[in-house]
């Protein structure tokens, strides 16, 4: 299915502070609150959230932007995974929710191979069920990554997963959940760089994976890009050339019909989000600092 338009409008609105514990938010503002069940008819915009950090400050940042554009929003969180996105949406409960392009293709078809961003993105508009559409997707891209502690890149001499690549046979991977997501990664970093690791170990969500390679207990870590705990702990993200992992970029996925054209030119705000964007905000929503709320209409106002 062809993508509901493109364009790269700025929109100009002076009203981007989040309401807080709001049912509705009409013209602007954030909804603060969650809510379950419902359906979607010819009322707000229901954007709904996984129950991560980052999909919500997603989210937000989606119904600030319609909100900006004058359109009423409803926000849904915990969602959970994938499947229970599309089940939402599926069962009208939603109207639209952030995704990441390599994810959602290798959801609707598993034998896709590319893995550069336009490439992934033409490829998920094409695989698409009738219902579904996606609208242009944004520079923050959530991909597999190896990384290293800095003492681990000095002592191997790698900057990137060719520099790695020898050592493979010898090194024990332990693979986050989101890494291992990326479907053929592993086969890719064998055929692309001739990489095959010893043993391959679940490491469990990234940020606990990441914590345990920083202190030292574990030799190569896969995770994704934007997990906030490398930028904290300086942890060396090897460069992969050859394109070896998925491209993840953050793309709305929304019901096909449900949003008007004004209400995608609207959403154009969010491609000037980039990865170092989104681990930021959410390390300070992480720490406490801000919330989620907060952090996303701090980010809307200085980019709208």
């Amino acid at each position: 299915m062809a993508p509901n338009g493109n364009g790269r409008i700025r929109i100009l609105a002076a009203c981007l502070t989040a309401i807080p514990v709001v049912a509705l938010t009409a013209a602007c503002g954030v909804d603060t609150s969650s809510r379950t069940g419902g359906s979607v008819g010819s009322g707000p915009v229901v954007v709904g959230a996984a129950d991560t950090i980052e999909s919500e400050l997603v989210a937000r940042l989606y119904a600030g932007a319609l909100g900006a554009n004058g359109t009423a929003t409803e926000l849904v969180l915990g969602l959970g995974d994938q499947a229970d996105r599309l089940a939402a949406l599926d069962g009208n409960r939603v109207s639209l929710v952030p995704e990441h392009t390599g994810r959602l293709l290798h959801r609707f078809d598993s034998a896709a191979e590319v893995t550069e961003e336009e490439d992934v993105y033409d490829a998920l508009s094409r695989s698409l069920p009738e219902g579904l559409s996606v609208s242009e997707y944004a520079p923050a891209d959530d991909r597999s990554a190896l990384v290293l502690t800095e003492e681990q890149a000095d002592v191997l001499g790698a900057s990137s997963v060719a520099d790695l690549a020898p050592r493979c046979s010898t090194l024990t991977l332990y693979a986050s959940e989101d890494f291992a997501a990326d479907a053929g990664a592993l086969d890719r970093l064998q055929s692309l760089y001739g990489c095959t690791f010893a043993e391959v170990v679940p490491a469990g969500s990234p940020a606990a994976g990441t914590r345990e390679l920083a202190a030292g207990a574990s030799p190569v870590h896969g995770t994704t890009a934007a997990d906030s705990v490398v930028a904290q702990d300086e942890l060396v993200v090897l460069t992969d050339e050859e394109g070896a992992f998925t491209a993840q970029n953050v793309v709305p996925l929304f019901r096909s019909g449900v949003l008007t054209a004004d209400d995608i030119r609207s959403l154009s705000v969010i491609l000037q989000l980039s990865t170092a964007d989104l681990t930021a905000m959410a390390a300070r929503v992480r720490d406490g600092e801000l919330s989620s709320a907060d952090a996303a209409a701090a980010w809307l106002e200085e980019h709208v």
